[in-house]
């Protein structure tokens, strides 16, 4: 007959099981953290290799254990047509989907001579395949001082791109600007879409909320004098017409236009 009030004995290896379980679901996942960082490492190094060289004054790595954290102090980027600087650069990999990076640039941020303050701005980059699938920029509470001193300020800006079904490297892009503010002027949105080519040609159009308060912000912005406006003004509405009523936005010979107005030179 059993005695009821015998002690059982456990085994201390179950005891410590549950102990071992964790420790080795810690232990494998911390390999595959490692892993992990090691394959982003190789990812930006190829990128910066074959696409866009990023320096930095100083680069670190972090996150462990969920995430994967790059942190880049006054990363400057130059290739033949931009020039590109901020104050400091932060990208976030989760560490279970290393296709996708989330990032913010802090300001200011200048470009090509154009400096834009503000919000932190976020992006977001996602592949698939090896290919982007879509690429995403978010900057809220912008002020962007252009060359010639002018100070424009803008509550929104959202920029989306992905790849041209059934072409040979094309994105498809749109870019929306709200409440845009020079001075006294004032305007709703304006937005861009087309496609970019990979080669860098581009073909965009654009269409502002209101195209007379958009032709008063274009004047302010290139100084043109009221001879300019009226030739242009003379082209605008064929254009128009020819284009569904948008405005082509182009990049000739180093100078920006929008329709037939000279913006700002790249």
């Amino acid at each position: 007959m059993t005695d009821p009030l015998a002690v059982k004995r456990i085994s201390p290896l179950k005891m410590m099981s549950p102990l071992i379980v964790f420790l080795l679901i810690a232990a494998a996942w911390s390999g595959w953290w490692f892993y992990a960082r090691g394959e982003a490492q190789k990812r930006l190094a190829a990128f910066e290799a074959n696409t866009l060289a990023l320096n930095c004054a100083s680069r670190d790595w972090g996150g462990f254990p969920f995430r994967i954290n790059v942190g880049c102090l006054s990363p400057r980027i130059e290739t033949g047509k931009v020039t590109a600087s901020a104050d400091k650069l932060r990208l976030i990999i989760q560490a279970w989907n290393p296709e996708h990076v989330i990032g913010a640039v802090f300001g200011p941020v200048t470009v090509n001579g154009i400096q834009v303050s503000g919000d932190a701005i976020r992006f977001s980059h996602r592949v698939s395949d090896g290919k982007l699938a879509l690429a995403s920029l978010l900057a809220e509470n912008q002020t962007v001082v252009l060359p010639g001193g002018n100070s424009v300020t803008i509550a929104t800006a959202e920029a989306h791109a992905r790849p041209e079904p059934a072409s040979a490297g094309n994105l498809m892009v749109i870019a929306t600007l709200k409440q845009l503010a020079l001075e006294e002027l004032r305007l709703d949105s304006f937005t861009v879409d087309g496609t970019i080519k990979p080669d860098g040609s581009f073909e965009l159009m654009s269409e502002p909320s209101d195209y007379l308060d958009a032709i008063w912000f274009a004047q302010r912005i290139a100084n043109l004098g009221d001879a300019e406006m009226n030739a242009a003004q003379e082209i605008i509405h064929p254009l128009l017409k020819a284009n569904d009523n948008k405005l082509p936005v182009q990049l000739k010979d180093g100078t920006w236009y929008w329709g037939p107005l000279e913006i700002t030179r790249h």
